[in-house]
């Protein structure tokens, strides 16, 4: 950097000959005029200099100009997501290890909105507009293919090679969500999924094993509701948002349905879909749930299944840590077991287009996907990594048990429908599913209105 001191000019004034008088002798002149050429000659030598011109101004006492070598600082890239307070915490300490071993490298995070709606338009505006701000995106599986259309996202073979990352040591359909055309548009981060919690006690109790289909699911809430005297037998996600179309995917899927075909055509208007449309309310209709789960949210199904309210719950993966801090419920009373289908959930590293860094991003996304960074946040979290074999890790098998038991649980874990149009497809299915179950229509009237909504949405 250079350096400019302005100078502080002084201005010299000039200086003006006397008049002369009208002379009276001309010795006195002469040595009146010798005089003054004396006084012009000094003057001269302090003011005008030898040109008799304005001298210069004297030397400045303030700062001499200087050249400096500019100081290389570091790069910042930010980190944009909706994360837990735990994964937060295990997030500090892993950029401190970050950034130790890369001081040319600082890492920000920033939090986007915990609503899966709102997280997902807050997204695609920024990157709409062409947002620097971010550099990587922690994004839902089902978003992938509407980004990377959009042309929004770096394609990472060439990362993944530089830092020896193979996809297939991920959890396979996590690691399927990450490639689109043959190519790598993410990298598993965490894994999540629907799974069966249920209280073993009680099941043991009336004589039940965990249920394997829907129709158990429901016959052991019913006698565990009346036996027990419970308030309700069997809780999950049934209020209009991304949750309850995860949650019809599940029903639908284990009675044979579909959404789209192998060409992306919507088929969802089928016998089998309606099978599974059909169970829904059929949990309702027979009391097995309450009426008021077309208004539950993941924070009502915990509560009810955490204060005993509720024999069985359809939840996330992610909820155990919550359950082993519960007040009325041991976490030694719960059981879990795979959902009879089961809809993947769980959050996909992606590199903006306009990343302003990718050289420095992809490196710090390679370092979070690694297995001493894997372990840690299944260890400091109790998240459940993407990294296949972080489950053999003797630390995490010794201390977290139960992960590896959440992971095998989540074996049937399928994608959402794969296409640039997921969030218009989920929207027509929550809304629809919710309506059908508040009774305002039936089961034909919702799977005709889901089909002619996705014909409209993927054309």
């Amino acid at each position: 950097m250079i350096l400019f001191a302005r100078s502080r000019h002084r201005h010299v004034s000039e200086r003006r000959m006397p008049q002369r008088r009208r002379p009276i002798h001309r010795t006195k002149i002469l040595t009146v005029a010798l005089f003054l050429l004396a006084i012009l000659f000094a003057g001269a030598l302090t003011s005008c200099g030898t040109t008799g011109r304005e001298a210069a101004p004297p030397p400045s006492p303030g700062p001499t100009a200087t050249l400096t070598v500019p100081v290389e600082m570091p790069i910042t890239i930010a980190l944009t997501g909706s994360f837990s307070d735990e994964v937060l915490n295990v997030l500090d300490q892993q950029i401190s290890a970050f950034e130790a071993e890369n001081p040319d490298i600082k890492v920000a995070v920033l939090r986007a909105p915990r609503g899966e709606a709102r997280r997902h338009e807050a997204f695609t505006e920024q990157l709409r507009s062409g947002d620097t701000t971010s550099d990587i995106y922690a994004v839902d599986p089902p978003w992938l293919p509407e980004f990377y259309a959009e042309g929004w996202l770096v394609p990472l073979d060439d990362y993944a090679d530089r830092y020896s990352i193979e996809i297939a040591d991920f959890f396979p359909p996590a690691a399927e969500a990450s490639s689109l055309d043959g190519t790598l548009v993410a990298l598993p981060l965490l894994l999540d999924g629907g799974l069966l919690y249920y209280r073993q006690d009680l099941l043991h109790r009336y004589g039940y094993e965990p249920p394997l289909d829907w129709r158990q699911v429901q016959e052991a809430a019913l006698a565990i509701k009346e036996g027990e005297g419970l308030p309700v037998g069997f809780v999950w996600q049934g209020a209009p948002y991304g949750s309850l179309t995860c949650n019809a995917l599940e029903y639908i899927w284990a009675y044979g349905g579909q959404v789209l075909d192998v060409h992306g055509s919507p088929v969802f208007d089928s016998v089998e879909t309606r099978a599974g449309l059909q169970q829904m309310v059929d949990l309702v209709e027979s009391g097995a749930s309450p009426p008021e789960v077309a208004a539950y949210a993941e924070r009502e199904t915990l509560a009810d299944f955490q204060e005993g309210n509720a024999a069985l719950m359809r939840h996330w993966a992610s909820v155990w840590p919550y359950l082993e801090v519960g007040e009325s419920l041991s976490v030694d009373q719960v059981g879990i077991a795979p959902l009879p289908a089961s809809c993947l959930g769980g959050l996909q590293l992606a590199l903006s287009t306009h990343s302003l860094h990718p050289e420095q991003a992809s490196r710090f996304m390679a370092f979070l996907v690694s297995p001493a960074q894997q372990v840690q946040l299944a260890l400091g979290a109790n998240q459940l990594p993407a990294l296949n074999t972080v489950y053999q890790d003797a630390r995490l098998v010794a201390e977290k048990p139960a992960l590896a038991h959440l992971r095998d649980a989540l074996d049937p874990a399928r994608l959402r429908p794969i296409s640039p149009a997921y969030a218009q497809i989920s929207e027509a299915i929550y809304t629809e599913v919710n309506a059908m179950l508040l009774g305002t229509q039936d089961v034909a009237t919702t799977a005709a209105n889901i089909q002619r909504r996705l014909e409209i949405s993927v054309r």
